[in-house]
């Protein structure tokens, strides 16, 4: 009887360790293919390079958080940090004015288009805001030539 409980025993302790092997090789596998996205934070910076001397006013939000207004002067930044969310569906939406009545939109941050998992994935966005449209940091180029146009569509 002694000896099918230490067989008992002994079965339950290398399924267990078995187990945490197993456990610690699926999270080593999972890091090396994917960041974890859960501890992952992304830095958002935003230049003013309207290029005029205008001074660039700038809202950003997401659904969950308003960052309020900034006024940037010709050449200065500003920059946020944000976790994305697990899901892929983390945005942040700016709206920018200039002088003469100038008015328009950007999403700055698009989980589909700048995430992780995507072909050109942004953890430091860098944008330029010119007149023409952003323009993101591109660390491959090492130059600012991920360009769109106002409407969000990429210039070629």
């Amino acid at each position: 009887m002694a000896n099918i409980q230490r067989t008992q025993v002994l079965v339950l302790i290398i399924i267990s360790l078995l187990s945490r092997i197993a456990l610690l090789q699926a999270e080593t596998i999972a890091l090396d293919v994917h960041p974890n996205i859960s501890t992952l934070k992304s830095i958002v910076r935003i230049t003013n390079r309207l290029g005029d001397g205008s001074t660039l006013n700038l809202h950003c939000k997401s659904p969950d958080d308003n960052l309020g207004l900034k006024i940037l002067a010709p050449n200065k930044s500003w920059s946020f940090t944000f976790r994305p969310n697990i899901w892929g569906t983390t945005v942040f939406y700016c709206h920018f004015t200039w002088s003469e009545g100038h008015s328009t939109h950007f999403y700055i941050y698009d989980d589909i288009r700048d995430g992780v998992h995507r072909g050109i994935p942004c953890i430091y966005c860098f944008w330029d805001i010119s007149k023409d449209g952003p323009c993101r940091f591109n660390q491959a180029t090492d130059a600012f030539d991920i360009c769109y146009y106002w409407n969000g569509d990429p210039k070629q």
